[in-house]
């Protein structure tokens, strides 16, 4: 007789069901309870003392975890009941402490702690207070051009920028090249290169909310801006448009960000050099219209160097553009006139040359090329900076028409004192003082800036002995967090070559205070520098955060026991 398949017992197979998708359901609900918890753990720890860095990308990740669990717990509260019979003998206060507290955590929208910070003023600026000076000499003088409390709010320069372009209107140097002012330094169909610094993250860059205002600022052209702009920078094999952490007032504004801000309706881009840096070319006049760098076969004696610069196809409308010889059209040639460029540097000390500035920002601009006999490891022109070399290559490529120094950040930590010296900047080395600077001469903005808002700012630190940050200082110092090394040379010896290779080549610059007229301007609008949340209401980030996790380890317990009696 055949053997019948056993009779199924629906009802325990109904059952057996619903207890594996029960069991199923608990497993995932710890697993998003565990990975909250991490979170809320990770959440703490790294926002610590300064309630601003809950805007930081991992944090906001973090409270994204904890918003996931959040909403899978909601689905899975227990019911009063079911809370009645978990906690036992002590039901009547837990099932009160648990519904009052998890109903505030659950009403509560992680995202929106600290991303709307108190509006108050911050007192973290470097109290420094730049005097004007008139030059003794004027028919050789220099004019330097500065904007104290420049961060408006959130963080926006879009005000101390309109308040830059007055005070040098004032002096008659104009921003704009119209019909009315015909010497005026960007047209409206130029094509300017904004040279940044894009090597370093966090407070090394070029502030990049500095950088959007002056793109707002030459989009706003009076005759109508028909021109492209484009931020680059060459970082040696290190540069990046889009850092994980950028020197702005959320910290997560990218130069490349800011280029697609504009890029819907205006010619902007962003773009790094170092891809270029393996490819030797020859400029487009001799129909070579790779892109790459075009390096000089001349061997410069004074300043040890070759000289070289990029040339590359526009990433936003195609053009060929020559860092030396301007933008090249096949029927015309170059247009030398219509290419500028603007360098903005980020004042900091150095850990080889005391100080990095608007010369020796140059540096992102060369190939980057080794030469045995030079170094065989680093590139030749980094060793051509103390020679003076950033002088050669900017009188033998091109100037920039502007300098616009950030100081909204500043590094000015010495090298003989601290190794925390530069131009790396985390956010903790950084110190506020808030300044923009100005001018043609780089020299005289590099020298002035140094000796009266950085060296001021190592003395608010309470360091002693930071000569290696003074430009009148000859001296090569030791560094303290590099093995014990030389500098490779002092900031006046490298700035004064520099000065001397620009002088010889034409250009007004200077390093005698005698010769410069300081012009300031101090902001009466300024807002606060970070989004900060005062220390003493730091309990209105943590005490829910706190809370929340411990509900959400009660209403996992609860809900594990819930599961379990049923």
């Amino acid at each position: 007789m055949p053997l019948e398949p056993p009779l199924m017992n629906h009802d325990s197979e109904r059952h057996r069901h619903h207890n594996e998708g029960k069991t199923k359901n608990r497993r995932r609900l710890v697993s998003f309870m565990i990975i909250a918890l991490a979170s809320t753990v990770w959440f703490v720890l790294r926002t610590g003392t300064k309630p601003s860095r809950v805007l930081y990308p991992c944090q906001q990740a973090a409270l994204a975890n904890i918003s996931i669990f959040k909403t899978v717990a909601s689905i899975s509260l227990p019911s009063i009941a079911s809370l009645r019979v978990a906690v036992g003998a002590m039901k009547p206060i837990m099932i009160l402490v648990m519904l009052s507290v998890g109903g505030f955590i659950m009403a509560i929208d992680p995202f929106q702690i600290g991303l709307e910070p108190l509006q108050i003023d911050s007192t973290s600026r470097v109290p420094i207070s730049l005097v004007p000076h008139n030059a003794t000499f004027q028919g050789t003088a220099s004019d330097l051009f500065y904007v104290q409390n420049a961060t408006g709010p959130a963080g926006s320069m879009d005000s101390s920028m309109t308040a830059l372009l007055d005070l040098m209107a004032s002096q008659g140097l104009y921003f704009y090249n119209t019909t009315t002012t015909p010497d005026g330094l960007i047209g409206s169909e130029d094509v300017i290169i904004i040279k940044m610094n894009g090597q370093w993250q966090g407070r090394g860059g070029t502030n990049t909310d500095l950088i959007k205002s002056v793109i707002n600022t030459i989009i706003n052209h009076p005759d109508g801006f028909t021109g492209e702009v484009v931020i680059a920078d060459n970082g040696q094999g290190l540069g990046m448009m889009n850092p994980y952490t950028s020197n702005s007032y959320y910290q997560n504004q990218s130069a490349y960000e800011v280029a697609e801000f504009f890029a819907s309706e205006w010619n902007v881009s962003s773009m790094v050099w170092d891809g270029l840096r393996g490819s030797t070319v020859d400029d487009y006049n001799n129909d070579d219209f790779a892109n790459g760098y075009v390096r000089s076969s001349v061997w410069n004696n004074d300043t040890q160097l070759f000289v070289s610069y990029p040339k590359f196809q526009s990433p936003a409308t195609g053009a060929y553009i020559s860092f030396k010889q301007g933008i090249w059209n096949n029927d015309t040639g170059f247009d030398s006139g219509r290419l500028k460029v603007i360098n903005m540097p980020v004042l900091k000390t150095h850990f080889r040359y005391g100080v990095s500035g608007c010369i020796k920002h140059y540096m992102g601009v060369p190939q980057g090329y080794i030469v045995e006999s030079v170094d065989p490891s680093i590139p030749h022109e980094h060793f051509s900076i103390g020679e003076g070399g950033m002088g050669t290559l900017m009188a033998e490529t091109r100037a920039p028409v502007l300098n616009i120094l950030d100081m909204v950040w500043v590094n000015a930590h010495p090298l003989e004192s601290s190794s925390q010296t530069g131009p790396w900047s985390m956010t903790s080395y950084a110190s506020t003082t808030d300044i923009i600077g100005a001018s043609i001469d780089p020299v005289a903005l590099d020298y002035w800036s140094a000796k009266h808002i950085l060296l001021p700012t190592a003395e608010y630190l309470n360091y002693t002995d930071y000569s290696s940050i003074n430009p009148d200082d000859e001296a090569i110092h030791v560094n303290m967090g590099n093995q014990q090394i030389e500098q490779d040379e002092s900031f006046h010896n490298y700035l004064e070559r520099s000065m001397n290779e620009l002088k010889d080549a034409g250009f007004q610059v200077t390093m005698f205070e005698s010769e410069m007229n300081v012009f300031v301007l101090v902001m009466t609008d300024a807002g606060p520098i970070t989004p900060t949340i005062p220390e003493g209401l730091g309990f209105m980030v943590y005490l829910p955060v706190v809370i929340g996790a411990v509900v959400l380890v009660l209403m996992g317990v609860a809900v594990v026991m819930k599961r379990r009696r049923t």
